[in-house]
C-alpha cells in the first residue's frame, strides 16, 4: 500500500487535506468520489517530501507558456481530443524547460490521470492555471477557461512590462545623479581643497567638513565601489536564478 497527499472539498465545499494508503491513485479517486468528495489533486506523499527536502522548484518562461496554451486551446476547439492535443504540442515545443514537464502531462494523461492532476503533479505551473483546468473538466468548457486565464495573463504581462519601462528612466537619472555626486565629493572637492589650502584662505565650517569627506571618499572609493558591485550580485544573483517563470498571480 502506497501513501498518497490527498486535496478534496466535501458536500459543504470546505477544503481538506489528509494522508491515505491506497494500492494506486485511481483506487483512492474512487473512493472518495463515491463518498461524495471533489477530488482536487492526489500526489504521491514520497514525491511531496521530495519537494520539501530539494528546495525552491523549477520555472518555466511564463511567454512561451502562454503561447502553448494558445495553441492548446486552438487545437481543443478544432474538435481534437485532449492526448492527441498534447501529442501534437509535446512534439513540438522547442522550450527545454516547458518540454519536459507538457510530455510528462501528456503520459499522466494516457495513462488516466485527469488533465489538472497531471498538471499539478509537474509542481511548476501555478495553482491559478491548475485551478482553471479543475474548472474547465468540471464544468466542459475547458477552452473558454484556459482562454480567460490567457486574457488575464497577457493583461498582467503587458502592465508589468509597462511598469518596468516606466522606472528605467527614473533609475536611470537616479544613478546619473549619484554618479555625479561621487565624482564631486572625490575628485572636484580635494582639487578645490588643494587650492584653497595653497591661499591659506580661511574657509566656513560646512565647506571644511565636506572637503574632509571628498578627502577621506578619494582614498576608499575604489573599494567603495567594489563592495557596491558585490552586494549587488549578492542582493540579485538569487532573485534571478529563481524567476524565469513567474507566472502573475
Amino acid at each position: 500500500m502506497a501513501e498518497f497527499v490527498l486535496k478534496y472539498a466535501d458536500p459543504r465545499g470546505e477544503m481538506h487535506q489528509q494522508v491515505a494508503e491506497a494500492g494506486s491513485e485511481r483506487e483512492l479517486r474512487d473512493r472518495y468520489s463515491q463518498q461524495g468528495f471533489l477530488i482536487y489533486s492526489i500526489k504521491p506523499r514520497r514525491e511531496i517530501a521530495g519537494m520539501a527536502i530539494g528546495g525552491g522548484k523549477k520555472k518555466i518562461n511564463l511567454e512561451k507558456f502562454l503561447i502553448f496554451n494558445q495553441q492548446f486551446v486552438t487545437l481543443i476547439r478544432a474538435g481534437l481530443p485532449i492526448l492527441k492535443a498534447l501529442d501534437l504540442l509535446s512534439e513540438r515545443l522547442t522550450d527545454v524547460k516547458l518540454a519536459p514537464h507538457i510530455k510528462a502531462v501528456r503520459e499522466e494523461v494516457k495513462n488516466g490521470s485527469l488533465l489538472s492532476d497531471a498538471f499539478a503533479r509537474q509542481a511548476v505551473f501555478p495553482p491559478i492555471y491548475v485551478t482553471s483546468v479543475l474548472a474547465g473538466e468540471k464544468s466542459g468548457a475547458l477552452g473558454e477557461v484556459l482562454d480567460r486565464f490567457i486574457t488575464y495573463q497577457k493583461l498582467a504581462l503587458g502592465v508589468r512590462k509597462k511598469l518596468i519601462l516606466s522606472l528605467v528612466y527614473p533609475c536611470l537619472l537616479i544613478v546619473l545623479v549619484i554618479c555625479l555626486m561621487v565624482f564631486l565629493i572625490t575628485f572636484v572637492v580635494p582639487k578645490f581643497a588643494e587650492l584653497y589650502s595653497s591661499m591659506s584662505a580661511q574657509l566656513p565650517a560646512a565647506t571644511q567638513i565636506l572637503i574632509a569627506v571628498g578627502t577621506t571618499a578619494r582614498s576608499y572609493i575604489l573599494l567603495g565601489v567594489v563592495a557596491l558591485i558585490a552586494a549587488a550580485v549578492s542582493i540579485f544573483t538569487p532573485r534571478w536564478r529563481s524567476r524565469p517563470y513567474p507566472v502573475v498571480m
